[in-house]
């Protein structure tokens, strides 16, 4: 038997198929549409989700079952002797309290782990957990050290349309309409659970070159590093194949390194639309340490 198992939710953005890759687990985020419950990566496909959210359907997200959370867990304990839970940030979600509050049912089998990470950033911490799993580290040991390097990375995103903000209660009406037709794009940044904003722009291109500056800034005057080197640069993006092929390759040639891309968790779209993007700065674990 394993030591540790690592299980996250699908707001990291690892879907079924990538979970059995890496070897790790992923509890399937539930939203609404129209009051009909899907669950992310399983009832319904990106290409829907778009289509009915363009339509003008009404899209929620929602806790995950507690039931469900519980029986995934037991599942994985069936094979391991303890798991690490790393749940979409608990200043985005109440899940995380949720599970933190399950936990304590185990007798100190499972570890959840708050690191105020979502998308890309959620991932790489999953990774990282991973890989120290097969070390044969434990859960609290694994956590721990990723407790310790949690606000090393920052996200910076935009949006195409403003009225999905709006919905969330992060703008007002007349400002959505206002910025929508003067084609005002929010630069929103994400990091330690809270998410604000860094600029306004006028116009994606505007933006992006502003994103792309910010992200770059932060590399010496946020986190005092010496070069990208440093850091994983990773994108997030809900579009199509082409613009986002586009977009990662912009930021490439802008960075002088490898971008990874990825599609934007369904649970956090249902908040933003088609055509968000952002760019995360995720700094890179000593690998050195034991």
């Amino acid at each position: 038997m394993e030591k540790t198992a690592i299980v996250t939710d699908s707001n990291s953005g690892i879907s079924q198929d990538k979970a059995k890759k890496y070897g790790v687990y992923v509890l399937p985020m539930p939203f609404y549409i129209d009051d009909v419950l899907y669950l992310e990566g399983q009832t319904i496909t990106n290409e829907e989700f778009f289509r009915k959210q363009k339509g003008g359907s009404t899209v929620y997200t929602s806790q995950p079952n507690l039931n469900d959370v519980a029986q995934l867990w037991e599942q994985v304990l069936a094979k391991y002797g303890q798991l690490l839970y790393i749940p979409m940030s608990s200043g985005l979600s109440s899940s995380c309290e949720m599970a933190l509050a399950l936990a304590q049912q185990y007798g100190g089998r499972v570890v959840v782990a708050d690191l105020g990470r979502v998308s890309v950033t959620q991932k790489y911490a999953v990774l990282e957990a991973r890989r120290m799993a097969l070390e044969g580290l434990g859960a609290l040991e694994i956590r721990n050290r990723l407790q310790f390097v949690k606000g090393e990375c920052i996200i910076y995103l935009t949006v195409d349309n403003l009225k999905y903000l709006k919905q969330g209660g992060r703008i007002s009406a007349s400002c959505a309409a206002i910025g929508n037709v003067l084609n005002i794009k929010p630069l929103l940044r994400l990091q330690s659970e809270k998410i604000e904003v860094a600029e306004k722009v006028r116009g994606d291109k505007a933006v992006r070159k502003k994103m792309m500056q910010a992200v770059q800034r932060d590399i010496t005057e946020r986190f005092h590093a010496k070069g990208i080197e440093e850091f994983h640069l990773a994108s997030a993006a809900s579009m199509s194949t082409e613009d986002a092929r586009k977009l990662k390759e912009g930021f490439e040639g802008f960075f002088g390194v490898h971008c990874s891309m990825a599609s934007i968790p369904l649970s956090v779209a249902a908040h933003l639309g088609y055509g968000t993007y952002g760019l995360a700065l995720i700094r890179k674990m000593d690998r050195k340490k034991k």
